[in-house]
């Protein structure tokens, strides 16, 4: 599959580089240097209230934009253009991502254009019985919270909120974000990050990792028309002209833009925008769609599996990346049995066709090779590179705590420890994972039930994903030299808590959602 671009990708970049003070700031970067976090899931009661709350929020100055957090890159610089000055991260001290459901758009009073509806994957809601069904949650206990409700035990929520801010931050974080002090009409759940899995906290590119030990955010998308972090910059000078491969058009995760087909992504809009509105602009313009969910991680059936197994280093064969620390057998030329030995430069530049046909230095069904393919789910490098494109996805999740006794803030916080992760419970419970994208169905929804939860990914077959498999007959194939070896049955090591699908808007969207008084009337959403 080729991708298609138009003749001239200069003038369509330049718009989104025009946008960068509308869109949000998540899409440009997670920050983790702000160490700690909590999430809030929020239901709306009263419309009013939560649209003065909202604007109370919007003057606290925490709610940024993508240039507060990332410069512009100017390709054509050769023509005479100066690139735009840096906007360096370093400063900002907390940062608010705001997002809403579909039955939240409705509970805000929103009425959708008809000319231009919402998605059906949104307006159906992420936690809804026909797209758990969809994409393999359907084994899973029931849910503590997702964007529809059940009408019994689901908490349905209705904003999701992603609060960051630093350790080292002056005062309490802002209080009009603590659970116990939203107004009257708002009701709340609350999440915290667990900052001790964050290493290196001085350092300007914090490496981040996730409860069961292993770094994450290795091989992330990197967007055209963005300019690059300095580790994308190290990644580029040890990748060279296969750093092309995690470029991505913006339209994969920001709507009104072009996308890797060549179009711009379609915008969904609503009655009332004073704006002119068309199939790529409109209310939605310059927002993102975030998929999230809430997954526990049994880290001590985990370490007591992998460590009772006959297989040498078979948690990092299932992840395919070396837990640090690690030492990495060696095969009989001397060379590692296991790409994630390398580098992360070298790693993020990694071709699983050119490289590792076999699956001996990164096994074919290993989570890392099917979450991101790469070049391997196609008979050439260009044209396998060209089809994972189009379903990547731009990760910002993190982890979150549960129980921790130490918080001197209560239940809502945790204050970051080293044993943190430690023991049968531990308070680094699990990742909420917050995925952008602008399509649902052929971005996270393809992944997650085609490569995920797909029994028959490559040339596999009767196979989950070893880590976020739900089947409890699913085995991990060890690929070997002569002979591989099939594990299983494999424990269930993940349990999805909650989730759903919700609209980031732009900052231009998100004013006018806060605006006073009533939403102009239409055909309900």
């Amino acid at each position: 599959m080729k991708t298609l671009f138009t003749k001239n990708k200069e003038e369509p970049l330049e718009s989104f580089r025009q946008g960068f003070d509308d869109i949000p700031a998540i899409v440009g970067t997670g920050l983790p240097q702000l160490r700690r976090a909590r999430y809030l899931l929020i239901h709306v009661d009263d419309a009013p209230a939560a649209r003065s709350w909202l604007r109370e929020l919007m003057a606290s100055d925490v709610v940024h934009s993508l240039a507060r957090v990332r410069a512009r890159s100017l390709a054509n610089k050769r023509r005479g253009r100066e690139p735009a000055p840096a906007k360096p991260s370093r400063d900002v001290t907390q940062l608010v991502t705001v997002a809403f459901s579909h039955a939240g758009l409705l509970a805000l009073g929103v009425k959708e254009d008809p000319r231009f509806p919402f998605p059906t994957p949104f307006r159906a809601g992420g936690a809804s019985a026909l797209r758990r069904t969809l994409l393999g949650d359907a084994q899973e206990p029931a849910w503590q919270w997702g964007d529809v409700s059940d009408g019994a035990s689901v908490f349905e929520t209705h904003i999701f909120i992603a609060h960051y801010w630093s350790e080292h931050l002056a005062g309490e974080p802002l209080a009009l974000l603590d659970p116990d002090r939203l107004p009257a009409g708002l009701r709340a759940l609350s999440l915290s990050s667990c900052p001790s899995y964050i290493a290196r906290p001085d350092s300007p590119e914090p490496a981040v990792f996730e409860p069961f030990g292993f770094r994450d955010g290795i091989g992330q998308p990197v967007i055209e028309g963005m300019g690059l972090s300095s580790a994308e910059k190290k990644s580029r000078d040890a990748s060279g002209e296969l750093f092309d491969d995690r470029l991505i058009q913006p339209g994969e995760f920001v709507l009104g833009q072009l996308n890797e087909y060549g179009e711009r992504s379609y915008c969904p809009n609503v009655a009332g925008w004073p704006r002119e509105a068309s199939a790529t602009a409109g209310f939605a313009r310059n927002g993102t769609y975030l998929a999230v969910r809430q997954i526990e991680q049994h880290v001590a059936v985990f370490n007591r599996f992998t460590a009772a197994h006959a297989v040498p280093m078979l948690g990092d064969m299932m992840v395919g990346r070396r837990k640090p620390g690690a030492q990495c057998p060696k095969d009989a030329a001397g060379y590692s049995v296991l790409n994630s030995a390398r580098p992360p430069s070298e790693i993020d530049a990694f071709r699983y066709l050119t490289l590792d046909a076999s699956g001996l230095e990164c096994p074919r069904g290993a989570h890392a090779r099917r979450a991101n393919p790469r070049d391997a789910l196609a008979l050439d490098v260009k044209g396998g590179i060209a089809s994972s494109k189009l379903h990547r996805l731009l990760r910002r999740g993190r982890v979150y705590a549960e129980g921790c006794s130490q918080g001197a803030g209560g239940a809502h916080m945790c204050p970051g420890h080293a044993d943190g992760r430690q023991g049968e419970t531990p308070c680094g419970r699990g990742l909420m994972f917050v995925a952008l994208n602008t399509d649902f169905e052929r971005q996270f929804e393809f992944v997650q039930k085609s490569w995920i939860a797909g029994s028959r990914f490559g040339d596999l077959a009767d196979e989950q994903d070893p880590l976020l498999g739900t089947d409890p007959g699913r085995a991990f194939t060890v690929q070997g030299c002569p002979v591989g070896e099939r594990v299983g049955p494999l424990p269930r090591f993940t349990t999805v808590r909650g989730g759903g699908y919700f609209f980031a808007p732009s900052l231009t969207a998100l004013r006018w959602l806060a605006q006073d008084g009533e939403m102009a009337s239409a055909q309900p959403l």
